[in-house]
Order: C-alpha cells, then sequence, then structure tokens
C-alpha cells in the first residue's frame, strides 16, 4: 500500500481541469476503474491506496507534469 496525498490528489485535479478530462476518460487514461478515480478525485487526503494504482497514478503525472507559477 501506497499514500495518497494531498499533492498528488491536487496534481491530478490539475491535469483533469487543464486536458478538460472527464472521471470517466482519466480513469481509462490512468488504467483505473471509475470508482477509484471517483475515490480519488472526491476523498478527503491522504489515505492507503493499493501500489498498482498508485504507479499507474504516478506514472500518468509524470508525463502529464504540470508546473504551476504564481506573479506577483
Amino acid at each position: 500500500m501506497d499514500v495518497f496525498t494531498d499533492d498528488l490528489q491536487r496534481q491530478l485535479l490539475m491535469a483533469k481541469g487543464l486536458e478538460r478530462l472527464t472521471r470517466n476518460d482519466l480513469a481509462n487514461e490512468i488504467g483505473v476503474s471509475l470508482p477509484t478515480m471517483t475515490r480519488l478525485i472526491n476523498n478527503k487526503t491522504p489515505f492507503a491506496i493499493q501500489n498498482n494504482v498508485y504507479k499507474r497514478l504516478t506514472n500518468w503525472l509524470s508525463e502529464h507534469r504540470i508546473v504551476a507559477t504564481q506573479d506577483k
């Protein structure tokens, strides 16, 4: 089991929004079920997820790296 953190959830939500993906599209791209994707998006973090889900998620996020900047 691995820990799904607030940072990972934030990255996932930013990528989802910027690429205009639905939960279903995102689940298909990452290779997880729709209920798992809904849990990743909606549940309060941190929580434990299976190793294979964590690996798929982090691999997908590394291919869709989001760099956030803040203008001051």
